[in-house]
This record gives C-alpha cells, sequence and structure tokens, in this order.
C-alpha cells in the first residue's frame, strides 16, 4: 500500500545524509545528553528534562528562553524510525507529529523528517528553518567525536 501524499501546506520534509552509521544517528535523537548537543530550536540551548524513549513514553524539554517542548513516542523502531508528538506547552492546541526515518546509504545514513500538521504558513517557515539548523549541528556532532 502506497502512504498518501503529505499536504504540502501543511507537512514539511526534509532529507539530510549524515557520515556516520544508522545505529549512532539514531542513538543521537533518544539519548538526552546526546540531544542536547544537536537540538537547539531557533538557536536556543535545550536540556531534557526527562526522555523515555519507548512507545508511549514520554519527553519532556525545557528551552532556555522558558519554552517547554513535551511528546509522546507514537511508533519506535531502532534503529529505522522514531514518530513522536511535538507540542508547545504554552499552544497544546497547535501539536504536531514528527516522522523521522533513518535510511542506510552504506556507511552513511538519510534522515528523512517529516514534520505534519503545522497549520499556520509562518509555523511552517519556522520550523523548517529550527529544523535546518539542528541537523546541522547534528552533522558537526556526528563528525566531531563518535557517541558510545
Amino acid at each position: 500500500m502506497i502512504p498518501p501524499t503529505p499536504d504540502i501546506r501543511t507537512t514539511l520534509v526534509l532529507r539530510r545524509t549524515f557520515a556516520a552509521d544508522r545505529p549512532r544517528v539514531f542513538r543521537a535523537w533518544i539519548e538526552p545528553e546526546a540531544l542536547q548537543r544537536w537540538l537547539k530550536p531557533n538557536g536556543l540551548n535545550l536540556r531534557v528534562q526527562s526522555l523515555d524513549a519507548r512507545v508511549d513514553g514520554s519527553f519532556h524539554f525545557d528551552l532556555e528562553n522558558g519554552t517547554s517542548i513535551i511528546g509522546t513516542y507514537l511508533d519506535l523502531v531502532p534503529p529505522e524510525k522514531l514518530v513522536f508528538t511535538w507540542i508547545n506547552q504554552a499552544q497544546p492546541e497547535q501539536g504536531t507529529v514528527v516522522t523521522v526515518d533513518f535510511r542506510e546509504q552504506g556507511s552513511s545514513t538519510e534522515v528523512v523528517l517529516t514534520h505534519r500538521n503545522l497549520r499556520r504558513p509562518e509555523l511552517r517557515v519556522r520550523v523548517e528553518r529550527g529544523w535546518g539548523l539542528a541537523l546541522d549541528t547534528l552533522a558537526e556532532v556526528l563528525s566531531s567525536a563518535p557517541t558510545k
């Protein structure tokens, strides 16, 4: 079965290839210390308050500007796929869903990030910029020092 085509007005799809194996790239998304090194929404430092990386597990991130992001893991298939909600606690009605697919490309890994339910055009633009910067930082982190 072919999945439905995402609505380009409310869905963002980004692809990036990293010079690291798939398990390592996957771990960078679910290990608190690794996440804090590269996930910096709008350039803001992030602190992982909690992270339970399993289906129905949740996470809670605080940004240095006082914003809190919460989410629940809807699907988690190591090292292939993550699906989670992404909710700014100040605007819970604008909750979104993020799917991250990790695809082997020889010794590299292609990440396909799909962020859905971006209902306002300005939100889509801001989210695209934020994920773009985060993925750039992830590439730097992965190229600098191996994780366990």
